[in-house]
């Protein structure tokens, strides 16, 4: 039962590290602070208010029940667990990919050229 356990802790943080802060939301947040200035800091503050509550009622659940998340996702809704583990291979790809791309000055625009 020990090993279930910390296995489940492993889980936790994994999914809290994967879901936490990305490139595309320091991105996003420096673009939007500057055109804002100061009166975005509120939103900045509240947001990380609340990602803090939702990691850890993420930790509370999946400590108390010592079980994967995708297992509690199977068991809230059976196959749900499946469509998680499936959202956080491609969120953790499409961020390799975009980081990636970044590392080599890709802007992010496709130029088609036209014959």
């Amino acid at each position: 039962m020990k090993k279930v356990r910390s296995t489940a802790i492993t889980g936790a943080a994994f999914l809290m590290a994967t879901s936490a802060i990305g490139p595309g939301f320091l991105t996003q947040t420096t673009v939007f602070t500057q055109q804002l200035a100061a009166s975005f800091g509120f939103v900045i503050v509240i947001s990380v208010l609340l990602d803090i509550g939702a990691q850890m009622n993420i930790w509370r659940i999946i400590a108390v029940t010592e079980k994967r998340a995708q297992l509690i996702a199977n068991e809230l809704l059976p196959g749900l667990g499946y469509i998680l583990a499936g959202l956080i291979v491609i969120g953790g790809l499409a961020l390799r990919m975009w980081i990636g791309l970044a590392s080599i000055n890709w802007h992010g625009t496709i130029v088609w050229k036209h014959d």
